[in-house]
């Protein structure tokens, strides 16, 4: 006999995201999915079953993050935090407010963005002039810079003498003076002389982090770097404590680190890491990081950048290096998971995974062989591809991770990235549409803290390639109203499906989430209204009103009062 359900969903919609399956009411037992169906369900109710009125809103999978990095972000929350505002003089208040407060030795941000800057630069004059005594640091928006002051650049060494690393690049002055801002590795070069967060700041970290996530609607993600990277210290048993101990709520997928000059015995360490994970985090997946980004022109692309003719960006990994490494961990049972922003970069990656593959397959169209079905390869970020790599990603089954949200004309890509871009660069820029089109599936994620980790902003950039309404980077006329590329435009059905069935796929959590099947986990999110019902100008404005895992309720905005059948 079935049991009765602990809790059933009625009064609004049910967005199964298995294929455009609607329904009228959702059951849910022991933490699963029961059913989904009609009114009809509403006799299974027992003497305990609450009833949840969803007063004509509507019930998803929760939501699924394919691409963040949630414990960075809980340490921006806890560091100054220049996230939320936009401007020199906001950047400048901020700074000053948090510096006269802070008595530690160092002064630390993130969450900058460039286009405030004259130039689209920072300088070490602008901090100097905040924080004359101690070292300061302030890590860029998209995490690929860092700008510091000339404190930070006696303690590093750092002058006109020093040398730039091989992948990264010190921003100089006309006499070769550093300016303050350090590029891609050239951070390291810092960062090898700043305190890093202990093991109890990386736990209040993931906690401030998760706790945001959930008032998102956010149910699991993939953590797009599991190790000691990009200034911040190995976060790999701060995943796997939180699992073992039990408050690791979300199901956490872990994109292990890999290192540049990795080896064999780096494959080895990888696949102990893999085995030692526990509970609810995994860790099946390899972050390999090939560009950077274009705005300062390390993203690597085939023709050079305007005004810059001797810049085509850079490859972190020599391409053979990279078809080796793919190799081997490919070999060894991961998926692999690849930062690419230009379009040198992605043909990098795709040729990387093409040789992979069995010779035999080459050149075939292999997304029904069980082998490439099993995998769950993706690159992330595609700002710019190859028309005929489009359609190279769909052949070789190769998920696209993308970040909606960066798809607009907003300042900082109008300002300091579109003058770079060459007219065919500007037009094969965020091409989701095409991506859809051409069969890749999409899965979404948002890159916290490089750009806001909701999900409802990034479909409302998705659907109407324009900014949401409050993001406070994206105010101004041609961000909310002026599309761009409005071609690439995707359905709405599509961008919730990258968020949940799309995303649990590349996150390899499809078997027990991503979309209202029975039997898989009762991860759900509840809306005020439903995203198909509304105007697609008004998708940025939803509000989550509860979000649950396995069942249970770990964020309510809502008046919420149990209703138990008598």
């Amino acid at each position: 006999m079935t049991p009765a359900p602990d809790l059933i969903f009625s009064g609004g919609t049910v967005l199964t995201m298995d294929g455009d399956r609607t329904a009228s009411v959702l059951a849910v037992a022991d933490g699963k999915v029961q059913a989904v169906g009609g009114e009809e369900l509403l006799a299974t109710r027992g003497p305990r079953t609450e009833v949840v009125d969803l007063a004509g809103g509507a019930v998803l999978p929760g939501f699924q993050d394919a691409h963040v990095h949630a414990i960075a972000g809980g340490l921006q929350q806890l560091d100054c935090d220049l996230s939320g505002v936009h401007g020199a003089q906001e950047y400048r208040r901020a700074i000053a407010a948090f510096a006269a407060h802070h008595q530690g030795p160092w002064v630390e941000g993130s969450g900058w963005y460039g286009d405030v800057f004259a130039g689209g630069f920072p300088t070490r004059e602008f901090l100097d002039d905040l924080v004359p005594e101690r070292p300061a640091a302030f890590a860029s928006h998209d995490c690929h810079s860092l700008w510091v002051n000339s404190r930070a650049l006696d303690l590093a060494g750092l002058d006109e003498h020093t040398p730039d690393p091989a992948d990264g690049r010190i921003v100089r002055d006309g006499a070769g003076r550093p300016t303050g801002l350090l590029l891609e590795g050239a951070v390291d070069l810092v960062h090898r002389v700043r305190p890093l967060p202990d093991a109890q700041r990386l736990r209040q970290a993931l906690r401030r982090a998760q706790s945001t996530l959930h008032a998102a609607g956010v149910t699991a993600w993939q953590d797009a770097i599991i190790g000691e990277a990009l200034g911040l210290p190995d976060n790999y048993e701060t995943y796997r404590a939180a699992a073992a101990e039990g408050w690791l709520r979300s199901r956490v997928t872990g994109a292990l680190w890999w290192p540049r000059g990795g080896a064999g015995d780096d494959v080895a360490r990888l696949i102990a890491r893999r085995a030692a994970a526990v509970g609810r985090f995994t860790a099946t997946a390899v972050k390999i990081v090939q560009d950077g980004v274009c705005e300062n022109l390390t993203a690597a692309v085939k023709r050079p950048y305007v005004g810059r003719p001797e810049e085509t960006g850079l490859s972190f990994f020599d391409p053979q290096v990279l078809a080796e490494n793919v190799r081997d961990l490919v070999a060894a049972g991961f998926d692999l998971h690849l930062h690419a922003v230009g379009d040198r970069a992605v043909a990098e990656c795709l040729d990387a995974i093409e040789l992979s593959v069995d010779p035999t397959l080459h050149g075939r169209d292999i997304r029904e062989s069980r082998d490439v079905r099993e995998v769950r390869h993706q690159i992330a970020h595609i700002d710019l591809i190859d028309p005929a790599d489009v359609h190279r990603m769909a052949r070789l089954g190769v998920i696209a991770n993308v970040q909606p949200l960066w798809a607009r004309q907003d300042p900082v890509l109008v300002e300091t990235k579109l003058p770079y871009l060459d007219e065919g660069h500007q037009h094969h820029h965020f091409v989701f549409g095409a991506l859809h089109r051409a069969g890749v599936t999409l899965a979404m994620g948002s890159d916290w803290p490089v750009s806001d980790p909701t999900p409802l902003w990034g479909i409302h950039t998705a659907v109407n390639r324009t900014a949401p309404p409050a993001d406070p980077h994206a105010l101004d006329q041609r961000s909310q109203h002026d599309p761009l590329l409005p071609e690439e435009r995707l359905p709405v059905l599509t961008a919730l499906q990258g968020y949940t069935r799309c995303a649990s796929r590349a996150n390899r959590l499809d078997h027990v989430s991503g979309t209202l099947t029975p039997g898989l986990d009762a991860d759900l999110v509840v809306l005020d209204r439903n995203p198909l019902d509304v105007p697609a100008t008004e998708l940025g404005s939803l509000r989550v009103r509860a979000t649950a895992i396995a069942g249970a309720f770990v964020h309510e905005a809502w008046d919420r009062t149990p209703t138990p059948t008598a």
